[in-house]
């Protein structure tokens, strides 16, 4: 049997968070979020994460651009989010899958279980059928 799959939301909006927390938390997810850059890279030191959840737009010196190439670096699969349009055409060169806010919910669990695909992790959904 395969190992829970683990996501990190990197999210500054708090009420955000709170609901991506709960809700891969409830679909048997290893779940930890993460508001901006550095706390995404100290939750990078002695941890690793199947995909990261990554906001474009984030306080701080790093946006969600930069922060999505360290993941990529770490072998973690990257969606970016975005509720600004006018970062459209960035994202889309970026070659990460992406949503706009406000996005379906099936929509977000569909990119996450392709980014996990052939891994060796199994989704929340796997664990609880078992």
């Amino acid at each position: 049997m395969g190992r829970i799959c683990k996501i990190l939301v990197v999210e500054d909006n708090e009420s955000i968070r709170e609901f991506l927390q709960s809700l891969f938390d409830d679909e048997g997810y290893e779940i930890a979020v993460v508001s901006g850059g550095e706390e995404m890279r100290r939750a990078f030191v002695g941890e690793s994460f199947d995909v990261a959840l990554i906001d474009v737009t984030l306080p701080g010196a790093e946006d969600g651009f930069a922060l999505a190439e360290l993941a990529r670096g770490t072998g973690c699969g990257v969606i970016l989010v975005t509720g600004d349009t006018r970062h459209f055409d960035r994202i889309e060169a970026s070659g990460h899958p992406y949503l706009l806010k406000p996005f379906r919910i099936e929509r977000l669990l569909d990119l996450v279980t392709q980014l996990i695909r052939g891994s060796d992790c199994i989704t929340g959904g796997q664990r609880r059928r078992r």
